[in-house]
């Protein structure tokens, strides 16, 4: 699992390799997020499934973050 700055005013979550998302909670629980920056997005890290994966984990670094408040 990856590491995430978490600025839980603005909801974000920024990862290891500079890449933020703008996190949302949807109605079952779960977080989905926009990238702020994707023109920073490495070549690798452009397929769906791993932008995806990125979003979970930042979800997962953001609930932490609000319980540990």
């Amino acid at each position: 699992m990856g590491s995430y700055e978490i600025n839980l005013e603005q909801q974000t979550a920024t990862s290891i390799n500079g890449i933020t998302f703008k996190l949302f909670k949807t109605e079952q629980g779960e977080y989905k997020g926009v990238c702020l920056n994707p023109k920073d997005i490495p070549p690798d890290d452009m397929d769906d499934e791993i932008l995806a994966r990125m979003i979970k984990e930042a979800g997962v670094f953001y609930e932490l973050a609000k319980k540990s408040r």
